[in-house]
Parts: structure tokens; C-alpha cells; sequence
């Protein structure tokens, strides 16, 4: 399981101004980096029937970043979305959906609240991973 994950102050800028210029949409992306630490964000279309209450990472978008991994040398190592009107904690939805990964970062963003949170997903459940944002 992950400790924690630095992310940089200009990541972390840019993860709440996509938020933000988003809503009330939900946005989304990928996070490209290296394990504990977020180098990267791979901002994504979100390509959902219904992007105020779900998102889904267009498939280009995923393949991209994938791409941009192998070529810089980076892996993916999650992915973002936020909620827009709530808190940076993960919903029924978003368990659903999830990947079950230890290893993969589920980032949320809040603009309203101007939060983000890290999760990653364990037997089913949600367990929060420290974020330092670092500068």
C-alpha cells in the first residue's frame, strides 16, 4: 500500500483550476509519475452520458497517457476526477467504478472547496493516502 504521494504546488494548481473551469461538470485525467510521487497530469475529456454526476476518461485520452508514460519513462499511477459541489471523498459511484489496485492513486478534487484528497482502493474499500503538496 502507498504511504503517501508528494504533488507538486503547480500540479496541484492545475489539478483545481481543471476542476474548476470544468464545472459543473465533472473533469478527470490521468496522473503520471513515479510511486509516492505525482510528476505529471494527463488531463482527460470526460466522455460520460451524464458528466454533472459521473466522469469516464475518454479512451484516446487514456491511451495517450499511456503512451506519454512509456515515452518519458514515467508510469501511470492513477487517475483524478472531481465533485464539483461536494468534498473530496469518494462516493458509491465512484467504488463501483474503480479500479482495485493498491498500487493506483484515485485522486479527488473539490474546487468549491479548494481540496484534493488521495485514495487508493483496497478489498473494496476506500483508504486514504496522505497527499504533501510539495513546492
Amino acid at each position: 500500500m502507498i504511504s503517501s504521494v508528494r504533488l507538486p504546488a503547480g500540479l496541484w494548481d492545475e489539478l483545481l483550476r481543471h476542476a474548476t473551469e470544468a464545472a459543473p461538470q465533472e473533469c478527470c485525467g490521468l496522473l503520471l509519475g513515479r510511486p509516492g510521487c505525482i510528476l505529471e497530469t494527463a488531463p482527460a475529456p470526460n466522455v460520460a452520458a451524464d458528466p454533472i454526476r459521473r466522469f469516464e476518461v475518454d479512451p484516446k485520452a487514456h491511451f495517450d497517457a499511456i503512451r506519454r508514460a512509456r515515452a518519458t519513462g514515467l508510469d501511470l499511477i492513477g487517475a483524478y476526477h472531481s465533485h464539483p459541489d461536494g468534498a473530496p471523498v469518494p462516493s458509491e459511484t465512484d467504488r463501483s467504478e474503480a479500479v482495485e489496485d493498491e498500487e493506483f492513486l484515485h485522486v479527488i478534487v473539490a474546487p468549491r472547496l479548494r481540496e484534493i484528497a488521495a485514495y487508493s482502493l483496497i478489498t473494496g474499500n476506500f483508504v486514504a493516502v496522505p497527499l504533501v503538496r510539495t513546492d
